[in-house]
């Protein structure tokens, strides 16, 4: 797997046993408990086939106290995480935490880009390897990127993880919406203006499930709420945009045609 690929994701919130019954009836996820003591309350999230794709855990308190709101976060591969965070910063970045190693797994950093959207990056540990992104029911199949520069923000994951131009659409008042792909892959995403209500510029993140309107439908008996949707787009999919009871984003995206 190319090391500028996304490799994990991740969701902080004030209720994590709130939010894994939400997931679990919404997306489809099963949960189980990250087997080192060290790590105790830190559940890895699985796909619908079983397979680990992400971890969820309690929002810090001083992240909480900060102003930092519960949400999902996405962290790239990398060779070397202390030479990642060192571009990243002269790109024009800042270091929220890190970078610091997680036993048996590698080493990671928290960072923001220029416009503040806040990703991670992880060198994996010589124990083991990330394997490929996984695909099905409860995947990540897009990752976008709502952003108050989306004119230079491909400019900066460019030259930070080598990733590319895929296309565009032209979104009229909004502008173009660009996207991206990593060397050797299909397009991961795309970078759209930030949408007006939105506090800060995020990484949005799209959970494949098997329909749009069966997880609209369990966002709502379970307490969150869709903000955008449902609506079909380009190559038979349709998406909505959500939020879960603690105030994360996700978004949903299912294949109709």
């Amino acid at each position: 797997m190319p090391a500028s690929n996304w490799i994990w994701y991740e969701l902080m919130t004030s209720d994590p046993d709130a939010a894994r019954e939400f997931y679990a009836k919404v997306v489809g996820f099963t949960f189980e408990p990250w087997p080192d003591p060290a790590m105790a309350g830190y559940t890895i999230v699985k796909t619908t086939a079983g397979v680990g794709m992400g971890g969820l855990m309690k929002l810090p308190d001083e992240a909480a106290a900060g102003g930092v709101p519960p949400n999902w976060g996405g962290v790239v591969g990398v060779a070397d995480c202390d030479a990642a965070v060192a571009q990243a910063v002269e790109l024009g970045g800042k270091v929220l935490a890190g970078p610091f190693d997680i036993p048996n797994v590698g080493r990671y950093a928290a960072l923001a880009d220029p416009a503040g959207a806040a990703f991670g990056v992880m060198a994996m540990a010589s124990t083991g390897e990330a394997g490929p992104l996984p695909e099905g029911p409860g995947s990540v199949c897009w990752r976008e990127l709502w952003t108050t520069q989306p004119d230079t923000a491909l400019g900066y994951y460019g030259a930070l993880f080598g990733w590319s131009e895929s296309g565009s659409m032209d979104m009229g008042p909004e502008g173009l919406y660009r996207m991206y792909k990593a060397e050797g892959e299909q397009a991961l995403g795309g970078v759209a203006r930030m949408m007006p209500g939105q506090p800060v510029p995020a990484w949005l993140f799209y959970f494949t499930v098997a329909s749009v309107e069966a997880a609209i439908e369990a966002t709502h008996a379970n307490g969150g709420k869709i903000v955008m949707g449902p609506h079909d787009v380009p190559g038979g999919g349709r998406i909505a945009i959500g939020i879960d009871p603690q105030g994360a984003a996700f978004a949903v995206y299912a294949q109709v045609g």
